[in-house]
């Protein structure tokens, strides 16, 4: 690695590149305004049961696939998250998150999301913008090639996204001798802790991150 390489900076999408979550507005696009709004019933027991914390953000996140976008084929899945990504995405992008991962570029760091949300549009947005990898949340497809709305992957969130970056760069050999981390919420403070430059994402105010900022 040349030396701008030897350095790393991890990127949650969601709240801070992005000023929105954009897992429903990716289903909308996906199967469309009025197939969701056929599933809305189905969905507010969910909603329910997470707020009450009787379910966790995995089941609820699994729970909701299942019921928008179980039984797509795959191929018509990843069209969908192509296009969303190369149409939709930028229209939420934080002015302010996105020009410290131009400087990270334009000083030849590795860039990588980490994120919770999912792999098979946040990779298309992530070519687009140049970054150098991906670890996300990930569907499971079956063998008729349709996907099951289950999940291939844990939800990348909170502690899973460490567990996930130190094995990605176990599995590809890679190292570093320094990183940042950009996130915005409880879910990205083990990634704070794991990185030597945390920052914290509130709005458009980006802060150097200490344990004062949880909330």
């Amino acid at each position: 690695m040349q030396e701008g390489r030897q350095i790393v900076a991890y990127f949650d999408f969601d709240g801070t590149l992005s000023d929105r979550d954009t897992l429903v507005p990716f289903l909308i696009y996906a199967v469309g305004i009025w197939r969701f709004l056929c599933c809305v019933p189905s969905l507010l027991p969910i909603v329910i049961r997470y707020g009450l914390r009787l379910i966790n953000n995995e089941t609820a996140k699994q729970l909701t696939l299942q019921r928008v976008i179980a039984g797509m084929k795959s191929y018509v899945l990843e069209q969908k998250a192509k296009n969303f990504a190369l149409t939709r995405l930028n229209k939420y992008l934080k002015p302010v998150v996105y020009s410290k991962l131009e400087w990270h570029r334009e000083h030849g760091h590795t860039l990588v999301l980490v994120s919770a949300n999912l792999g098979v549009y946040l990779r298309y947005w992530a070519r687009l913008h140049k970054l150098d990898y991906v670890i996300a949340t990930e569907l499971d497809i079956n063998e008729r090639n349709r996907v099951t709305g289950c999940l291939q992957t844990r939800n990348c969130y909170g502690k899973e996204k460490v567990t996930r970056i130190k094995q990605f760069l176990a599995d590809n050999h890679l190292s570093f001798s320094y990183s940042y981390a950009y996130g915005n919420s409880a879910g990205d403070y083990a990634l704070f802790a794991y990185s030597n430059e945390p920052f914290y994402v509130s709005g458009d105010s980006v802060e150097r991150w200490s344990h004062r900022n949880e909330r």
